[in-house]
């Protein structure tokens, strides 16, 4: 039972102290870390992502380890990497099946100690099986290192496979909220930049008799040869005519 209260109790707390601002990768340190005080004979954790459907360590409590990362990566196999395509739990004991099966990850794990991984699924949609290329913008997993034999009983991985799960659902959809922050920013500026160049060649227009197709062209030179952008160009003139055209 102290398992499960340690689990819930740094689930609460992860949850608590995030910020919709904190850096996804920050974030995902602190998973890692948490993990590893939480797991009994975990001795480090990575986090494995892929970005344009190419995996990389965006996350590790030990650097020395990322050999085991980057071993995978090259060969394009072993328990990250299964873990993130099978949506499944990829526990791996370091032996002679393990070296059959990803002869260059059992290398890496041999010259480093590991004798134990333990790979958990992040950011999986609500279906089994899932194809990286066709879901959730985010697919990853959270690896634990044991220099321990036989670590990490089922009991462990589930506990931790259930709040991976759960911590992956947190921040998927904090990047959600704050990728449509971005958008509505986005779209405030755009509707400013516009409004500020309107008004600012309905100015142009009037002080130099120009039409509208002359005072943008105005607006674009002015740009050009101020080396500013035509939305600074026409916020200036917006704000204060006189300032450019001097009456």
């Amino acid at each position: 039972m102290d398992q499960f209260r340690d689990t819930a109790s740094a689930l609460r707390e992860l949850t608590e102290s995030m910020r919709l601002d904190e850096p996804r990768d920050e974030l995902l340190e602190r998973v890692a870390k948490k993990v590893v005080g939480l797991l009994p004979g975990a001795d480090a954790a990575t986090v494995t992502l892929y970005s344009d459907n190419e995996p990389s360590t965006v996350a590790a409590t030990d650097e020395s380890l990322l050999a085991l990362d980057k071993a995978q990566y090259s060969a394009d196999e072993g328990p990250c990497l299964k873990a993130a395509e099978s949506a499944s739990i990829v526990r791996t004991l370091l032996d002679a099946d393990a070296a059959a099966r990803w002869p260059d990850f059992a290398a890496a794990a041999d010259q480093l100690g590991v004798r134990t991984a333990l790979a958990c699924p992040l950011f999986v949609p609500g279906v089994s099986h899932f194809k990286r290329r066709e879901t959730e913008p985010l697919a990853g997993a959270l690896n634990v290192w044991s220099f321990q034999e036989n670590a990490f009983d089922p009991v462990e991985a589930a506990l931790i496979a259930m709040f991976t799960s759960a911590i992956s659902a947190i921040i998927l959809t904090a990047s959600r909220w704050a990728a449509a922050e971005r958008q509505a920013e986005t779209l405030v500026t755009a509707l400013e930049t516009r409004d500020a160049i309107a008004t600012a060649k309905g100015i142009v227009m009037a002080r130099l008799e120009l039409n509208a197709e002359e005072a943008f062209r105005w607006l674009t030179e002015a740009s050009q040869h101020t080396n500013r952008k035509i939305r600074e160009i026409s916020v200036l003139i917006a704000e204060d005519p006189r300032a450019v055209f001097g009456h």
